[in-house]
C-alpha cells in the first residue's frame, strides 16, 4: 500500500511534536518544586495537545 503523500510530511511534523512536549517536561522535572516553572510546562504541553486534538492538519503544513 503507497503512503498518501502528505504522510511523510505530517510524520515530521508530529515528531517535532513530541520533542516538543518531551523538551517541556524534560525542562521542568528537574524544577518541580518551583510552581511557576512546572505550571508553565504543563500549560505548553496542554497547548500543544489541544492544537494537535483538533486535528487541523492542513494547518500544520502551511
Amino acid at each position: 500500500m503507497a503512503q498518501a503523500p502528505i504522510a511523510v510530511e505530517l510524520d515530521e511534523h508530529l515528531k517535532e511534536i513530541v520533542q516538543a512536549l518531551h523538551r517541556a517536561v524534560k525542562y521542568a522535572m528537574p524544577r518541580v518544586k518551583e510552581p511557576e516553572v512546572a505550571d508553565k510546562a504543563v500549560r505548553d504541553c496542554k497547548e500543544i495537545l489541544d492544537v494537535v486534538m483538533e486535528g487541523q492538519v492542513s494547518e500544520w503544513l502551511k
